[in-house]
């Protein structure tokens, strides 16, 4: 099965985070908390190979349709089941992201990826909040 294009967005988009620095932002007040976790982030996480990547990105696009293929793809009411079809990372990576991790032969691991980041994929959308209380951006759209 081919991944519809929001899938492939999603995937594109964690598969960059994955590649690049991980920048924390754990919100405002919290600066401190949030200058430790890019440090230790930066001192304990391990850099991934291009092939790595790629495969993660292969295996997330295909984790991804399967997920949100679960949840009512309603291309006329778009935001119907947008909720069920989030992929998250909180204090961990969202068991999507740990899938295809484990498919690309590795785990991921708390600082990886962005923490307190949520992705929402719609039909036609993929918006993603990064950081705590960041407004959604979107990174996608089929009307671009």
């Amino acid at each position: 099965m081919t991944p519809r294009p929001e899938a492939v967005a999603a995937a594109d988009w964690w598969a960059q985070k994955l590649a690049g620095p991980a920048e924390h932002d754990n919100g405002r007040g919290a600066e401190e908390s949030t200058a430790l976790a890019n440090a230790v982030s930066a001192l304990v996480r391990r850099q991934r190979s291009a092939a790595e990547i790629e495969a993660f990105r292969e295996a997330l696009a295909d984790e991804i349709e399967q997920h949100i293929g679960q949840y009512g793809w309603r291309p006329d009411e778009p935001d119907f089941g947008s909720a069920m079809r989030a992929i998250l990372v909180d204090y961990g990576p969202d068991p999507v992201l740990a899938h295809a991790a484990e498919k690309a032969g590795f785990q991921l691991r708390m600082l990886d990826l962005p923490l307190k980041t949520v992705m929402w994929i719609n039909p036609g959308i993929v918006k993603v909040a990064e950081g705590y209380s960041a407004q959604p951006v979107v990174i996608w759209s089929a009307a671009a």
